[in-house]
């Protein structure tokens, strides 16, 4: 079933929800015995979809399970709620970045591992504002998933490596939709050989209220005393953390190699509007929106009695933003992987040779071993991407409330 919470905001689908729910069910028996007794790798564990994922593979029972994230306060956090649900298993929490020279060592001396899941990610699009944030984006999304996931198969560190992507990657006009597209590319370039895992992937669009989403936004806003914000005329599909694991463990298990896992459905048929949602956030507090163009009216409407409470709404004119998500691109096919919820996408050809340079050219761009601009950038994926069309805009994210 839906989310309560979720329900609660009229957020989501029930329709993709209840199917799969249906297959987490069917499937269960087989995750169960994947997983018994198995040894597990979580990169980026301590996020809103890993640290969801981490509380679904527990009751399975993995005989070693590391974690590891660069945010050790987020490790922190997700060890005591653990703890403190009484469970008192075998878990590393290593506060470490996974490509660095420390996490390539952690995984070669605590594996092989029987499952590798990476949701390690620069996740938004608001940093693509200058170069070097661009730069990182890059970095942490392709060259250092690529270093990673070479890392694995040269030393057959993994029988199984799965990778969040995100619905931006299909026919990507940001550049972290781009990246994502990447990122799909380079784990799979490395699936080939005998010590090769078998690799996968996931795309899946919002998780409701995951850290720093618009949702999320509400509650922070809403604590404070702030006006709530949405854009205009946006619309998007919802899932809760929960059924964001919970589609990660089947993809893994179903997904032949070199496959990506999405939704089976048309996104427009459960999206909503996103000025939707942050009445329905409000609703949930008792209160009613009342809606503005201004910050100036905002704060004035923030002063006067009643049940009325402020939601700004902003032009959908920032830089790759997309009126509504879309899961499969062009020269993309589909493959059935026997589930309710869940198809598989066989990504577009690209000849290994291009995609090899241009890898090795990113990691230059990068390194700082050349002069890299966004155009250099821009130049570099359209080569091996030719369907990258950046949505460019003056507007920032960052500028608005």
């Amino acid at each position: 079933m839906l989310d309560p919470e979720l329900e609660a905001d009229g957020i989501g689908p029930s329709a993709i929800s209840e199917a799969l729910a249906a297959d987490w069910a069917a499937r269960r028996g087989e995750i169960a015995d994947q997983l018994k007794g198995a040894s597990v790798l979580v990169v980026g564990a301590a996020g809103t979809i890993g640290a969801a994922t981490v509380r679904q593979l527990l009751p399975f029972a993995p005989a070693k399970l590391e974690l590891v994230d660069i945010d050790e306060n987020g490790l922190a956090r997700l060890a005591r709620d653990i703890r403190s649900r009484g469970d008192d298993s075998a878990i590393g929490f290593n506060a470490l970045d996974f490509a660095g020279w420390p996490g390539l060592a952690l995984a070669e001396a605590a594996g092989p591992f029987d499952l590798v899941l990476n949701f390690a990610a620069v996740k938004h699009v608001r940093s693509e504002k200058n170069l070097f944030t661009l730069l990182h984006m890059i970095d942490v999304n392709v060259v250092r998933q690529q270093r990673f996931a070479a890392h694995l198969a040269s030393r057959g560190l993994a029988r199984r490596h799965f990778v969040v992507s995100t619905d931006k990657a299909a026919d990507p006009a940001s550049f972290m939709g781009a990246t994502k597209l990447l990122l799909e590319a380079a784990v799979f370039a490395d699936a080939g050989g005998s010590a090769a895992p078998r690799v996968s992937a996931a795309r899946f669009a919002n998780v409701a209220y995951s850290s720093g989403s618009l949702l999320e936004s509400y509650q922070q806003r809403f604590a404070a005393g702030q006006a709530l914000a949405a854009p205009r005329d946006t619309r998007r599909y919802f899932i809760s953390a929960r059924d964001a694991a919970r589609i990660c463990l089947l993809a893994q298990l179903t997904c032949p190699t070199r496959r990506i896992a999405i939704p089976r459905f048309e996104p427009s048929s459960g999206a909503v509007d996103l000025a939707d949602t942050a009445a329905g956030f409000l609703r949930r507090q008792g209160r009613e929106a009342v809606f503005v163009s201004s910050l100036e009216e905002a704060t004035k409407r923030l002063g006067e009695p009643g049940p009325g409470y402020p939601v700004l709404l902003t032009p959908r004119d920032t830089a790759g933003e997309k009126e509504i998500e879309v899961f499969r691109g062009a020269g993309e096919g589909a493959q059935p992987l026997g589930l309710a919820a869940l198809e598989g996408v066989i990504p577009a050809p690209i000849e290994p040779a291009t995609l090899k340079m241009a890898l090795a050219e990113l990691g230059r761009l990068t390194s700082g071993r050349s002069n890299a601009t966004p155009d250099a950038l821009a130049s570099v994926i359209q080569g091996v991407l030719p369907g990258f069309r950046h949505i460019a805009a003056e507007a920032r994210l960052d500028d608005r409330i």
